[in-house]
């Protein structure tokens, strides 16, 4: 009898581990930086300042070199935008770390010189983009004016 309890503790201990590995994290999924590809130019992603993703609604992550890379990725109809659950870009003040697109502080800027020249970089916070605007200047723009 006390077999019979210890395998259904065991299968239902299973069964448990399993159903939330499926369920997978909300969230960005790592960037292999120096190793995983683009998925629009097919460039190796190099600079965490710029490395961006895109996951869908079924949790498959996308990498990106660059935001714009990420952009023309959607606008060329790879993926539906009703597929896309979040898009993450890099706070540029601390490159490793993928935010939520929606609601950063955005600067383009010739001189930052993203690798497929989007040159946009994000900020989770205003007073950093005022810091980078200082030595690279450029236009401040919302999300929004990235898919124009």
């Amino acid at each position: 009898m006390k077999n019979i309890g210890l395998v259904r503790l065991l299968i239902l201990g299973v069964a448990l581990v399993l159903t939330m590995q499926a369920c997978g994290s909300d969230g960005p999924k790592p960037i292999n930086y120096g190793k995983d590809q683009c998925a629009h130019c097919k460039m190796t992603i190099s600079d965490a300042r710029f490395g961006s993703q895109l996951v869908t609604t079924k949790g498959r992550p996308y990498h990106f070199d660059d935001v714009q890379c990420m952009v023309a990725f959607v606008k060329a109809g790879s993926i539906a935008p009703e597929d896309v659950s979040r898009y993450y870009v890099p706070d540029y003040a601390n490159e490793n770390k993928l935010l939520p697109a929606e609601g950063l502080f955005l600067l383009r800027s010739e001189s930052l010189k993203s690798p497929m020249r989007g040159d946009v970089a994000a900020f989770a916070n205003e007073a950093d983009l005022e810091k980078v605007w200082e030595v690279h200047g450029g236009e401040r723009l919302p999300w929004e004016d990235l898919w124009k």
